[in-house]
């Protein structure tokens, strides 16, 4: 098995839970997800969705930093950071590209999902059905799931190479 088959099995057992959120963005279910990104109050989190893709591949043995160096501009909590880092390993592929195919364990971008403008949410492609993307996902309103997109939704992929 691929290790990224393993990153959308970890990601779908994880979104399928779910994971909640208190109204600080906290909690229990959050804590292993979180934890490790720096904030100033440890008992209030922050839009997660980048950090539940982090976990889902430290998780499935895909290591990397908290933060990686420059030019990447944030840490790995941040959409933003996925974006730039992927695009600098060429592991980037936007919705445009009509030669790419999403697979189960690539990265999934969105832009204005929640209404926050482009690259404003992350998760992991599980399969194709049709014209949809079945993804899991963490913080889609404070809380995991399994959802099913449209193109139209979509910035563009991550495919992290196995030999990575």
């Amino acid at each position: 098995m691929s290790r990224r088959e393993i990153l959308a099995e970890i990601a779908e057992e994880l979104a399928s839970r779910p994971l909640i959120g208190n109204e600080d963005k906290y909690g229990p279910d959050l804590e292993p997800i979180i934890n490790c990104f720096p904030r100033e109050n440890p008992k209030i989190g922050f839009d997660w969705c980048a950090a539940f893709v982090y976990h889902c591949c430290n998780e499935a043995g895909v290591k990397l930093p908290i933060r990686y160096q420059e030019p990447v501009s944030r840490n790995f909590a941040w959409v933003e950071a996925w974006l730039e880092w992927g695009q600098l390993f060429d592991f980037y592929h936007p919705i445009s590209d009509p030669l790419f195919v999403p697979e189960k364990g690539d990265l999934i971008i969105f832009d204005n999902i929640l209404g926050n403008g482009p690259n404003d949410h992350i998760g992991v492609v599980l399969r194709t059905e049709q014209n949809k993307i079945i993804t899991a996902e963490g913080n889609f309103y404070n809380k995991s799931g399994i959802f099913e997109r449209t193109k139209d939704q979509i910035n563009g992929y991550i495919r992290i190479d196995d030999k990575y």
